[in-house]
């Protein structure tokens, strides 16, 4: 999926709520249930794929197998991290182009330095907002001709405030950023005045366990808010269910403490299976 598709969804009057996908059972998952978009977010594809935090191990190479699998499979337009661009601007101008090339609707791109956290431990800070807008800069020229859609997310919330980190926003909408990600705001109130104050679609992250309040999207929409991305609901969910199961089996439970399971054969039409067998079948290899 590009994103000229992600850019028609965007014309319309509704907000766009993005499921977070963390490998490909979930993308499964969100395809069969249908969404707008899909959020590949680097903190759970890290955790998914490596078993590591969200502080700039996984690397360019990492995040464009991963997400650009996804994208090859996804029913909707795929919204990919890309960190602080995984380098200098050469590395950046180099995850464009192949974010691009491999169907991604959209990349985000923040304004921390290296090694990048997550904006939701409590300790993300930004670089100087003129770093920052070169990093724009350089993405649109490396996106060329292109449509894929560019994502300027700004943590600079937790150390200079609402109003410092709207006029960053600002400025990277100045320099070619088509969404504007506020990070980790916390209330209602400092999600409003930004929407009302940005004259580009913003997005916020509604993350379980987070800073910012989790709603449903239309509440987000009232707040002037285009896109929202909930990309820990479904991952914290999956997790807490393998525990359960992984106690309950421990204890003598195969069922896993009374936890119910997804429909094996359900998984497995998900998977592919009737188009191996039906292939098997064509060519009398069953």
């Amino acid at each position: 999926m590009s994103g000229t598709e992600l850019r028609a969804k965007m014309a319309g009057d509704q907000i766009i709520a993005a499921p977070g996908i963390y490998d490909h059972m979930s993308l499964l998952m969100a395809n069969e249930v249908g969404f707008d978009a899909h959020y590949a977010s680097g903190y759970w594809g890290t955790a998914s794929a490596m078993g590591e935090p969200d502080v700039g191990i996984a690397g360019y190479s990492d995040f464009i197998r991963i997400f650009g699998a996804f994208a090859a499979k996804s029913k909707a337009p795929v919204i990919a991290d890309a960190d602080t661009g995984f380098g200098g601007i050469a590395n950046l101008a180099h995850a464009v182009k192949g974010y691009q090339k491999a169907g991604i609707a959209a990349i985000q791109i923040e304004d921390q330095g290296f090694p990048k956290i997550c904006g939701h431990v409590g300790q993300a800070v930004s670089v100087d907002a003129e770093e920052m807008i070169a990093r724009m800069k350089v993405a649109v020229e490396a996106r060329g001709e292109g449509d894929i859609l560019i994502i300027a997310r700004s943590d600079a919330r937790r150390t200079e405030g609402l109003d410092a980190t709207i006029d960053r926003l600002d400025k990277y909408a100045e320099n070619g950023a088509d969404i504007l990600f506020l990070e980790a705001p916390q209330s209602l109130e400092e999600i409003e005045q930004a929407a009302s104050r940005l004259n580009k679609p913003v997005l916020v992250n509604a993350a379980h366990g987070g800073f910012t309040p989790v709603l449903p999207p239309t509440d987000y929409q009232k707040l002037g808010v285009k896109f929202v991305i909930y990309p820990a609901g479904a991952p914290l969910a999956a997790a807490q269910a393998a525990r359960n199961f992984y106690a309950g089996l421990k204890a003598g439970d195969a069922n896993g403490e009374g936890a119910g399971n997804f429909d094996f054969g359900e998984m497995s039409r998900l998977l592919g299976i009737d188009d191996v067998v039906a292939l098997q079948k064509r060519h009398d290899r069953a």
